[in-house]
């Protein structure tokens, strides 16, 4: 009797220690959600890397830092001394718009890309809002070293002359909807350049390829299966300083069909996912503000973005002082948002825009792609 009422005492302890273990690991788990962040391999990221390799700078001057559990993959994300989150992240290769069919998938909760593939998919319904800026301009044309030209104009000479003897000039791009593929495309149209991404299609003077992300543009130029390439940095360097290609443009000074260039265009931008910023609020804003405080000291000492990049991306330093001085880091949205309208028009020019964004008007489209009232309490958190 004596034992087996020990037993059953045994039994409830154990019983309850679990319950109570269960209790506070969901309770944790509500206090202290994970958010999952894409991003691309690109140092127009370097908010991100400068925060994850120089928390001290964060934490002594802002009081919001990460705390690194796995490097490049886990972080905990603190705010005065006080856990917010768990941080994942996600290194997506190919480009803005794989990241954002994560997110529609509700397997990413937050997304460092381009604004042309965040318009698309919120466009077709996704439900995210563009948060924050990043940057603006950071992208090139790069043309094959043994083409006879050295800037834009020329190329586009170049590429009617190549027409007249039958020949069609390929254009790599990253992936479709990424800002390169639009930019192409808008720039080429305000020449009056045809293009085409048939191969069939043998009437096009420009026939644009899709690189399934910028790995092989190296290669590709090297044995003369494209003429020239779109890219972002810092690849526009690592190809000239491999001697295959040459940059005969940036972004900022391509031409524009909708008028004049596209000087200080934004590029990369910070996208929360509806779902994050409903239940996970707190810790999208904490951690977009650190981006937004990464983003200011690397505008005091560009330094940090260059070390950071280099370290994070495995590449040299040389390649990133050359490729971070053609990218102004900016997380304000005030000065870009006419500009992100004007993606919205050359998407609609380019037949990118079937959905929620066709037939509004401009103030209509702002309040569908962005959350202002989210980027203003970040910028007061």
């Amino acid at each position: 009797m004596k034992k087996s009422y020990l037993v059953g005492i045994s039994i409830i302890s154990l019983i309850f220690v679990v319950s109570l273990s269960g209790c506070v690991q969901n309770q944790e788990s509500s206090e202290v959600p994970t958010l999952t962040v894409a991003y691309l391999p690109t140092d127009h990221h370097a908010a991100l890397f400068v925060a994850c390799y120089y928390p001290d700078i964060f934490k002594k001057n802002y009081g919001i830092y990460l705390k690194e559990v796995k490097p490049k993959e886990e972080y905990e994300l603190y705010k005065d001394d006080k856990k917010i989150a768990n941080i994942r992240l996600v290194e997506v290769t190919t480009g803005g718009a794989d990241i954002m069919n994560l997110m529609s998938q509700g397997k990413v909760d937050v997304g460092l890309l381009g604004y042309p593939p965040a318009i698309f998919y919120i466009d077709k319904g996704t439900k995210a809002k563009v948060i924050m800026n990043l940057h603006t301009e950071g992208s090139a044309v790069v043309v094959r070293k043994d083409i006879p030209v050295n800037n834009w104009k020329e190329f586009i000479n170049w590429i009617k002359e190549q027409h007249e003897k039958g020949y069609q000039v390929k254009i790599g791009y990253p992936l479709p909807t990424s800002i390169q593929y639009v930019m192409i495309k808008d720039a080429l149209r305000a020449e009056g350049i045809t293009y085409t991404e048939n191969p069939n299609n043998k009437s096009a003077m420009v026939l644009l390829i899709n690189c399934k992300g910028q790995k092989t543009m190296p290669q590709m130029l090297a044995q003369k299966e494209l003429d020239a390439v779109i890219a972002w940095e810092p690849m526009p360097e690592i190809i000239q300083s491999r001697g295959i290609g040459k940059v005969i443009i940036y972004s900022g000074d391509l031409p524009s069909a909708t008028g004049g260039t596209w000087a200080n265009h934004p590029c990369c931008c910070v996208v929360a996912s509806e779902n994050a910023l409903n239940n996970k609020k707190e810790a999208v804003i904490t951690f977009a503000k650190l981006l937004k405080d990464a983003t200011d000291e690397i505008n005091k000492n560009k330094e940090l973005a260059v070390k950071a990049s280099a370290k994070w991306l495995g590449t040299n330093i040389s390649i990133e002082e050359a490729s971070i001085k053609h990218i102004k880091y900016d997380y304000r949205l005030e000065p870009v948002i006419p500009k992100v309208i004007k993606f919205v028009d050359a998407m609609k020019l380019q037949g990118l825009i079937n959905g929620r964004l066709k037939n509004v008007s401009d103030k209509e489209a702002e309040n569908i792609i962005f959350d202002l009232k989210v980027y203003h309490e970040i910028l007061n958190n």
